[in-house]
Order: structure tokens, then C-alpha cells, then sequence
């Protein structure tokens, strides 16, 4: 191999040439004789130092030739490698970027997905929310129809309770649509940031992608451009490149993982609520629809009951005025035994004899007095008894307009139910029978009683015109 770059310019003994060369010249010239001529060994000696100088040069020139063709070599080498470097880096690093920009357009896809979820849930929540609204509107309804009831009629009952509970279910359904809605707000509003990151992300991948393969395919330089040294321009290293796209995938399935739960969270309760508002619902129209029956059935037996009570004032009042009629009727012969008694008073004074006469006139005046003074006080209990029967039939007529109101009432509300409500069940109609069944077995015990009563009174009525009968015969007088 030639001599290093270290041996140009010197001999094989590490003589400088240069120096060497001049330092001849000048012995040269010193050695000249007077005569100007030189002298054969002097002429000898430089032809031959001038060849060994043309062979030194001669072997320096070569040498630094191989050492170029030799840097040449290890140079296009190197060149070519740090191509092939840059080609590979660029193909890894254009890998990378489309493995991360598939995974940015999975992850977009899936935060559209669960946005457009979430949107649809929160349609469906305001759906429910202006239903939910709408009931308590017709609780509200309903409970202020109940209101106008008639003060007898404002009974705590069944359908009352239920008609409280169903406007607090109602409220706190719609408190808790409100705090689903709003905590789905934030959800789309975190869902939507990190999809503008996402968005952002992929869109600088793809520019780096497309400015990464615009280099790979490049294949000569543009000399037009500045050629000046590399200015280095770097934001991040790698691993920071890779964790900020990772994290950020992250936090977008955190986010899309929170909004998949808050969904099935928001089913959940709607399905729930909404069980229970329909377990309510038919809770109250059986409650009112028992309550209709109820105060029909009252009000039909307060119907026949002031029926039979205007039946009765009618007969009280017939036997009234058959008391005055036949108390009249006695008051002519007690007139007429107190004018035959004033009568035989005028006898002489031998004949004021107290005979048998004496004694009939006066127990016949004694028995027709004692029979109208019974007669009057039959007539004053039978007159108290026509006053209760009134009182009675206004009682009854007030009830019976109450009872109808608040009919008419309980009918409105049953009117104003929801559209799609559910029926009773086939469980609740029996329990409304089984209370109209105690109801009326209640309603036939007080008519057998008020039928026993009339039989009573019939039988003693019976009893005074036998007595009456019986002292009608007599003509006595009571002095």
C-alpha cells in the first residue's frame, strides 16, 4: 500500500524534500568555480539528486492518489450508507406515522360514534323530560280538580296520597333527567374537545406523512435553494412524539368509556322511573276508579234512602192529618157531654141527684179528654218526627249534591289520564269488588233496620187505633 498522507513531501528516510532541495541549491552555487564552471562530480550529483527528487514526487504524487481514491471509496460508502440510513428511517418513521394515524382514525371514529350516542340520549332525555313534565302538569291538574271538592267530600283517602305521591315521583324524575342531561352536556363537551385534539393530531400526521414521502421520493437536489448548514427544528423527542399521541387516544377512550357508562346509567333510569310511574299510574286510576265506584254506591244508597225518608214524611204526614181529623172528631162529643152535664145542672135542687147519669157524662167527658190530649201529644211527636224527616231530607239532598260533585270531580280526573296509561290489573278489580261487596252487605244491614223500624212503628200505630177503637164506645163525662 502507498505511503500514508504523513510521508508526501519526504524520503523513505523522513527528509524533507523541500528543505533538502533548497539546501542543494545553495551548496550549488557555493561550489562554483571562479571560472564559472562546475566541477563533474557537482554535475553528477545534481542530475541524480533531481531524479530522486522526480522519483520522490513521482511515488508522493501516487501515494496521495491511492489515499484519494481510497477516501473517494470509504466516502461514496459512507454517502451511500447514511442514504440508505435516511431512506430507512424515513420508511420506519412513515410506519409509525401511519400506525398512528390509524389508531387517530379508530379512535375518531369511535368518539363519533359514542358523540352521536350520546346526542340521541340526550334527545331521548328531553323526550322524557317534557313527558315527565306534561304528567306532573295533569298531577298538578288533578290534585287542584280534587281541591274543589265540597268540605264533606274532603276525605284524606286513597287517591289523595297517591296523587302526592305521584307528583313527588314525577319531581324527582324530572331532578334527576336534569342532572343526567347536564352531566351529559359535559361529557359531549369533553368528548367533542378531545376529538378537535384527535382532529389536530391526525391532521399534522398526515401533513408529516405527506412531507415524509415527498422526501423519501425526492431523487436530486433543488441547487436554487438555500445551501447553507442544517438548521435543526425539533419540538419533541420520540418518545415524547409517542406518549402525546398515546395519551391523548387515552384520554379520548376514558372519555368515550365515562360516556358509555353515563349512557347505560341514563337506560337504567329511565327504565326504571318509568316502571315506577307506571306501577303509579295504575295505582291511581284503581284508586280512583274505586273511589268513583265508592261514592256512586253511597250516593245511590243516599238516593233511596231520601226516597224511603220522603216515603216516610208522606205517611207521618197522613197520619197527622188523620190524628187532627179524628181528634176533631172528638172534640163535638166532648162538647156535647159538657152541654148534657151543664144541662142537667138546671134540675131542681131535689132532683141534683149524683145517679148513674152523673156518672156516665162524666166518665165519658174524662175519656174523650184523656183520648184528645193523647191525640195532641201523638200529634206533636208525630210533628217532631215530620221536622226530623225534613232535616233528614235536607241532609240528605246536601249529601247527595256533595257526593255528585265530587263524582262529577273524581270523573275528571279519571278523564284526564295520560294517553297509553295502563289498565288495572285483573288483582285490583277484585280488591274493588270485594270493597263494594262489604260496601253494600253495610248499605242492606241499614235498610233491614229501617224496615224493622217502620214495622215497629206500623205495630204501634196499629196498637193506638185499637185503643182508640176501643175508648170511642164510651159515654162518660168528667165533671
Amino acid at each position: 500500500m502507498p505511503g500514508s498522507v504523513a510521508s508526501v513531501g519526504h524520503d523513505k528516510h523522513g527528509v524533507n524534500l523541500q528543505n533538502l532541495k533548497a539546501a542543494n541549491s545553495s551548496s550549488r552555487f557555493r561550489q562554483t568555480s571562479s571560472g564559472g564552471m562546475r566541477p563533474p562530480h557537482d554535475w553528477h550529483r545534481e542530475s541524480e539528486e533531481h531524479s530522486s527528487l522526480a522519483m520522490v514526487a513521482r511515488h508522493s504524487s501516487l501515494a496521495l492518489r491511492d489515499h484519494s481514491s481510497t477516501l473517494q471509496q470509504s466516502f461514496d460508502i459512507r454517502a451511500k450508507n447514511s442514504q440508505t440510513n435516511t431512506q430507512e428511517a424515513l420508511r420506519s418513521k412513515l410506519s409509525k406515522s401511519e400506525n398512528l394515524s390509524s389508531l387517530l382514525t379508530d379512535t375518531l371514529q369511535a368518539t363519533d360514534d359514542e358523540l352521536r350516542e350520546l346526542e340521541a340520549c340526550k334527545a331521548k332525555l328531553e323526550k322524557n323530560l317534557a313527558r315527565r313534565s306534561r304528567a306532573l302538569d295533569l298531577n298538578l291538574k288533578r290534585v287542584q280538580l280534587r281541591a274543589q271538592r265540597p268540605g264533606r267530600e274532603m276525605v284524606s283517602d286513597d287517591v289523595q296520597s297517591r296523587l302526592l305521591g305521584q307528583g313527588k315521583l314525577l319531581q324527582a324524575s324530572i331532578d334527576k333527567i336534569g342532572r343526567c342531561m347536564k352531566n351529559a352536556d359535559i361529557d359531549h363537551s369533553k368528548l367533542w374537545e378531545a376529538k378537535e385534539a384527535l382532529a389536530s393530531d391526525r391532521m399534522d400526521k398526515d401533513e408529516a406523512m405527506r412531507l415524509d414521502t415527498q422526501a423519501l421520493s425526492l431523487k436530486s437536489a433543488d441547487f436554487t435553494q438555500d445551501q447553507g448548514g442544517l438548521q435543526k427544528k425539533v419540538f419533541a423527542y420520540p418518545h415524547n412524539w409517542y406518549k402525546g399521541t398515546g395519551q391523548g387516544v387515552h384520554e379520548a377512550r376514558n372519555l368515550q368509556n365515562d360516556a358509555s357508562r353515563l349512557r347505560l346509567a341514563i337506560e337504567r333510569l329511565l327504565e326504571e322511573s318509568a316502571e315506577a310511574e307506571k306501577m303509579m299510574e295504575r295505582s291511581l286510576n284503581e284508586a280512583l276508579r274505586e273511589r268513583t265506584e265508592v261514592t256512586n254506591a253511597v250516593k245511590g244508597h243516599l238516593q233511596q234512602q231520601r226516597e224511603a225518608t220522603r216515603v216516610e214524611l208522606l205517611e207521618a204526614q197522613k197520619r197527622k192529618a188523620a190524628l187532627l181529623a179524628a181528634m176533631d172528631s172528638k172534640r163535638e162529643p166532648m162538647a156535647l157531654a159538657r152541654q148534657r152535664y151543664q144541662m142537667r145542672k138546671q134540675r131542681p135542687t131535689r132532683e141534683l141527684v149524683h145517679d148513674e147519669v152523673e156518672d156516665a157524662l162524666t166518665q165519658e167527658f174524662h175519656d174523650l179528654q184523656v183520648i184528645v190530649n193523647n191525640m195532641e201529644q201523638k200529634i206533636k211527636g208525630v210533628e217532631r218526627e215530620i221536622q226530623v224527616l225534613n232535616a233528614n231530607m235536607q241532609q240528605l239532598d246536601a249529601n247527595i249534591v256533595d257526593k255528585a260533585s265530587a263524582l262529577s270531580l273524581d270523573t275528571q280526573c279519571m278523564d284526564l289520564r295520560v294517553a297509553g296509561s295502563v289498565a288495572g290489573s285483573v288483582v285490583s278489580s277484585r280488591a274493588s269488588n270485594g270493597s263494594m261487596q262489604v260496601l253494600q252487605q253495610k248499605i242492606d244491614s241499614m235498610e233491614h233496620q229501617l224496615t224493622d223500624a217502620r214495622k215497629s212503628r206500623q205495630q204501634m200505630e196499629t196498637k193506638l187505633t185499637s185503643l182508640k177503637g176501643s175508648l170511642g164506645g164510651r159515654e162518660d163525662l168528667d165533671c
